[in-house]
């Protein structure tokens, strides 16, 4: 099911994806062929903020927030300046095959990002633009 366009998404950044000049993330950052994310009012109902995930591997990680629309037009922004079709969903995945064990209590706010067409390995100008455009960036503690 896809998340709503206007919905606020938490993705964490870890340290060595920060860029402390620029102070946000590196395009590095969001490399990965599924981008795992955090939905933040989800999270809210249950009482807990995106700092409450912060466990285990996502200790001390910074925070980069886009909406799901963010996710998609720009990926619709990178498939035009590749020259290579490009898009991706939204969607929620809740599933123990998503979310590990410590997040459990939270799974029903996990979202992915999953290339739909193009390369399953997200484009470098789809990752440069999720860098300097998120709406929210926090730096690692």
């Amino acid at each position: 099911m896809p998340v709503p366009p206007n919905d606020l998404l938490c993705r964490f950044i870890r340290p060595d994806d920060w860029s402390k000049r620029d102070n946000r993330p590196r395009p590095g950052a969001f490399k990965q062929p599924a981008l795992s994310v955090w939905h933040i009012e989800r999270l809210r109902a249950q009482g807990a903020a995106p700092e409450d995930l912060r466990i285990e591997h996502l200790r001390g990680c910074g925070q980069a927030h886009h909406t799901a629309a963010d996710y998609r037009i720009l990926a619709i922004e990178a498939s035009i300046a590749d020259n290579a079709p490009f898009q991706v969903q939204v969607e929620w995945r809740p599933e123990d095959r998503y979310v590990s064990e410590p997040w459990w209590p939270w799974a029903n706010a996990h979202v992915q990002v999953e290339a739909i067409e193009g390369p399953p390995n997200f484009l470098v100008e789809f990752r440069r633009l999720l860098a300097l455009n998120a709406r929210r960036s926090l730096p690692p503690d």
